[in-house]
């Protein structure tokens, strides 16, 4: 088989599979039994979490997603009212392994994620796991956002390839760009270090044959359109 991205969409067609087949041979993905009260090393890792409104931001970006935009949208300044958290599960030791997120009924954004490649630490997948099940159920989650993308392989690689794939698209653009199942953009945003951690995430989390992602929408905010956002759509196989 040819691939158009051969960088990154041979894995993300690999990711595809394993997520949407019970039977896939090939995943060396186990399902994670990583909790809140296992994460290893408890006194270098900091798993923090408060309540907090959703910013007028995150509330623009969930509007039309059949989420409970009512009950997001900041109605008073007392914190307790509110149904979304600010989650951050920070190593302070030995390393740099982070995950910094806002968490609501059904969307998880996230901020700020950071592992040394070569690390016996735990994986932002498994963090991201435990950050959305600490607060809703994991069969809940419906949109992952992954927020101001600077990954110095994903975000380069959406600039060049992906935009350019569509006729008088340019980067950054103010539309938001829906890149759906059939396409070999949407395996190669899967395959890039970004769409690993979140397919590696619904494997972790649900294992195959169980959730995978219905499609994958990018995005570009600030003044001047400088950060990139990229939300996937979760849903039953």
């Amino acid at each position: 088989m040819a691939f158009r991205y051969p960088q990154f969409e041979p894995y993300g067609d690999k990711l595809i599979r394993w997520m949407e087949n019970t039977n896939e041979p090939g995943c060396q993905i186990p399902m994670t039994i990583l909790t809140a009260l296992t994460l290893p090393q408890p006194k270098i890792f900091n798993n923090e979490y408060e309540r907090e409104w959703l910013s007028p931001a995150q509330i623009f970006s969930i509007v039309g997603l059949h989420l409970p935009v009512a009950d997001l949208i900041p109605h008073s300044s007392d914190l307790t009212e509110s149904p979304s958290f600010r989650h951050s599960i920070i190593k302070t030791k030995n390393g740099i392994t982070a995950l910094v997120s806002t968490i609501g009924p059904g969307v998880l954004f996230v901020y700020s994620m950071r592992r040394v490649h070569v690390s016996n630490d735990p994986y932002i997948s498994e963090l991201i796991k435990i950050a959305y099940e600490t607060h809703f159920r994991l069969d809940t989650l419906k949109y992952l956002f992954i927020n101001e993308v600077q990954e110095h392989k994903t975000e380069p690689f959406i600039e060049e390839q992906i935009y350019p794939s569509r006729e008088g698209l340019s980067y950054p653009s103010a539309e938001r760009q829906i890149w759906d199942r059939s396409s070999s953009e949407f395996s190669a945003i899967m395959g890039t270090p970004v769409g690993k951690v979140v397919g590696f995430f619904i494997l972790g989390a649900y294992g195959q044959g169980v959730k995978r992602i219905s499609q994958i929408v990018t995005f570009q905010t600030g003044r001047d359109l400088h950060k990139l956002e990229i939300r996937f759509n979760i849903e039953d196989v």
